[in-house]
């Protein structure tokens, strides 16, 4: 009569390398959790739309001027792009009495 095999189970060891391999894919997984929460948790707040204002151009005022105006702390040459951007505007030139969305600066 032949005896049964037994088959005897060691406990897993983990190394030192072994050890630091593992704790470093769980951080790995951890930030990359994080990550994707914190972008889906931004996304979920909705878009951040800016408010505008508009202004209505005076006589002898030049989008430059107009820019100046609206914003003297900021660069003319960027809230010129941001207002020319705003409003459509194919050229530079502006008339006494034309209504102009302005970016809000804050």
């Amino acid at each position: 009569m032949t005896s049964p095999t037994r088959s005897y189970t060691t406990p897993v060891r983990l190394t030192r390398r072994g050890r630091i391999a593992v704790v470093a894919l769980l951080m790995l997984i951890l930030v990359a959790a994080g990550l994707s929460l914190g972008h889906g948790s931004s996304q979920a707040a909705g878009r951040h739309h800016p408010i505008q204002h508009t202004v209505t151009v005076e006589a002898g005022e030049t989008l430059w001027s107009v820019a100046a105006r609206i914003a003297p702390h900021a660069d003319p040459r960027l809230v010129v792009a941001d207002i020319t951007s705003l409003n459509d505007l194919a050229t530079a030139v502006v008339e006494p009495g034309q209504q102009l969305i302005v970016p809000t600066v804050g």
